[in-house]
């Protein structure tokens, strides 16, 4: 059974970010998986990264990110080895970078995790010699402002991750394979954000995604190819999403409220759905998340 890792290990929940330069780690030789990203960047050694039967070597100057939900294990493979490893949440950026290139690289990993579509972008990245100075700068600078007593609205935390996914799309972007990729994501740009932000408004009602399709100038083809390229996930299971961590936010609020309540404030009709979906999404039920709340 893979092992859930949260921010909260690292008592980063607030910070929404965590960073440390390690040679070797108790947690990561277990196979696992986060609730957050992950990008580790190795400086010197080998690792050995792991998903079910693929490894992949990676040495100084590579690369890998892991979405969400993915499962995986690091092995250090010698002495020498050392790396960088920056897990963050979502919720670390302010709202303009969701609009742009380099959040929707970032949200695209996401997309068929348990179908292990795209494999080699989470695996392996190889920044050439520029890239990898500025990775090192960019993590030595994140390590820095981590240990700072600043307030967290004075950060500059964001915008120093910001700048290394800008680094890591760049990568792979620039490599001739991928080039469509990102041709992709330019031609349909503009109608799905449009798209994702009237969701994000509305994600408590009834939504079909053949009329937000045929709403925005889509085909059902792309549709259901594209939105989780932007939005990280197919496009039930991002509603559902947003469905949840609103209900979380009902439940630390309003404690007495019925659970059965809650769900239909939310959007489900019937409670069962509701259940399943935040034991899906949590790994808990709503009661125990209401108990451990409290």
């Amino acid at each position: 059974m893979p092992e859930r890792v949260t921010l909260e290990n690292f008592q980063a929940a607030q910070r929404h970010y965590h960073i440390y330069r390690i040679h070797s780690t108790a947690v990561a030789h277990l196979t696992h998986y986060h609730d957050y990203y992950q990008v580790c960047y190795v400086v010197s050694g080998e690792i050995l990264h792991k998903q079910g039967k693929d490894v992949v070597a990676l040495q100084a100057g590579d690369a890998f990110i892991v979405p969400p939900g993915f499962v995986h294990s690091v092995h250090f493979n010698n002495a020498y080895t050392e790396m960088y490893s920056l897990s963050f949440a979502q919720t670390l950026f302010t709202p303009g970078f969701t609009q742009t290139n380099a959040y929707q690289f970032l949200t695209s990993l996401q997309t068929g995790v348990a179908a292990m579509e795209g494999e080699t972008v989470r695996l392996r990245l190889t920044l050439d010699k520029g890239h990898r100075q500025s990775m090192e700068d960019l993590m030595k600078c994140l390590i820095r402002q981590q240990e700072s007593e600043c307030p967290q609205g004075l950060s500059a935390a964001p915008s120093l991750v910001s700048s290394i996914l800008y680094l890591l799309s760049q990568s792979y972007y620039s490599q001739p394979q991928n080039a469509h990729a990102y041709r992709a994501l330019a031609d349909y740009s503009g109608p799905m954000l449009q798209c994702i932000g009237y969701v994000d408004k509305h994600y408590k009602e009834n939504l079909s995604p053949m009329e937000l399709a045929k709403q925005y100038g889509l085909s059902r083809s792309v549709f259901f190819s594209v939105f989780p390229q932007f939005a990280g996930m197919p496009f039930r299971k991002y509603v559902a999403s947003k469905r949840i961590a609103e209900a979380q936010m009902l439940i630390r609020t309003y404690p007495e409220r019925p659970i059965s309540q809650i769900a239909n404030a939310v959007g489900y009709i019937d409670d069962s759905t509701f259940y399943r979906n935040f034991l899906q999404i949590t790994g808990v039920t709503p009661s125990k998340y209401r108990s451990g709340c409290r």
